[in-house]
């Protein structure tokens, strides 16, 4: 369940671009950062933030890999052409993985980069 290299931000340039030229939306469990970038070959692109202030390693893969589900399951309703940067909070290591994915669906449709869903959810 690996993010496709070309679709992942990984470098600290491309991070700091998306936090000086981007957008951010804030929520409980997670942070948005995003740009929009026409010219971007893939859909979109994401990087992931998770620090040492939610916990320990173990603490921080669960995170991350709770909202790499809720990409994979969401992740082809995204507008294309956006660099996406999402933060964890403190609060995101004791949230459920669906108020994770709660909380993702509704900083996505704020920052107007979801495409309606074609079935009712």
């Amino acid at each position: 369940m690996k993010i496709p290299r070309s679709r992942r931000i990984a470098n600290r340039s491309e991070f700091q671009n998306v936090r000086a030229n981007g957008r951010s939306i804030s929520g409980r469990f997670l942070v948005l950062g995003y740009l929009s970038d026409d010219s971007l070959q893939e859909p979109f692109r994401l990087g992931l933030i998770t620090t040492r202030k939610l916990g320990n390693a173990v603490v921080r893969n669960r995170v991350r890999r709770r909202i790499r589900g809720i990409f994979h399951r969401l992740g082809d309703r995204l507008l294309p052409g956006h660099w996406i940067v999402i933060v964890a909070r403190n609060a995101a290591a004791k949230a459920t993985s669906e108020q994770l994915e709660k909380e993702w669906k509704w900083l996505m449709h704020r920052a107007s980069l979801m495409q309606p869903a074609k079935d009712s959810e």
